[in-house]
């Protein structure tokens, strides 16, 4: 009997430990999506452009998360106080708003780290809102994995649409031509295909720089 006592009571430290190694468990990105998806957004945008439906009602405009000098060299620990802490505010925009009355320690960690991937270092831009600019606009000829095989891609006769994918496809240190590319359309810009058309009026400059950004992400064959 008191041999059984001692294994239920390491096979309970055994599951204590398990859960106290998950509660230790460093920040994760995917899990950082759902929490900024589910209470964030709203007020930071879909994106982190501080464009939400409720920014225009907040005292302070929330900050630009596509912008990297946001959270700049701030260790995570930095902006999790921050956040927490009144009396250590990391911004104007959360002054009024003291995020751990709300939500756990973990979660937001995970928020954050989410939130640092919604950056392209060096640039503002967003990859997410790139995705889905392309998925809208350009998939049907490029498709949605980038190798030009789209559902419209089968109707043109004597053209295909790049490969984003190929390893021929080189967009760092091309981006100001890419994008000249997707402005002007093939045509007039590099003497390519007339079926490629320009986009000038339809996108911004700001959706045509996410785009590129989003091109960057396809694997080479």
């Amino acid at each position: 009997m008191k041999s059984c006592v001692l294994m239920f009571l390491g096979l309970s430290l055994v599951v204590m430990g398990a859960g106290a190694a998950q509660v230790k468990s460093k920040a994760n990105v995917q899990r950082g999506e759902e929490v900024y998806k589910s209470l964030c957004w709203t007020c930071h945008g879909n994106y982190g452009r501080g464009d939400g439906p409720a920014a225009r009602y907040l005292a302070y405009p929330p900050p630009d998360l596509t912008d990297p000098r946001v959270f700049g060299k701030k260790t995570d620990q930095e902006i999790v106080s921050g956040l927490i802490d009144t009396k250590s505010q990391t911004g104007p925009s959360h002054r009024t708003m003291v995020i751990g009355d709300v939500l756990k320690k973990e979660p937001l960690q995970d928020a954050i780290a989410y939130m640092r991937s919604l950056s392209v270092p060096g640039k503002r831009a967003s990859i997410s809102a790139g995705k889905d600019i392309y998925d809208t606009f350009c998939s049907a000829c490029h498709g949605a994995k980038g190798d030009g095989r789209g559902p419209a891609a089968k109707n043109l006769t004597g053209v295909k649409p790049r490969d984003f994918t190929s390893k021929d496809f080189v967009v760092v240190g091309h981006e100001q031509q890419i994008k000249q590319t997707i402005f002007e359309g093939a045509a007039k810009t590099f003497h390519g295909s007339p079926y490629m058309p320009e986009w000038k009026t339809t996108l911004t400059e700001e959706q045509i720089t996410d785009i590129v950004e989003y091109l960057k992400s396809f694997k080479k064959k």
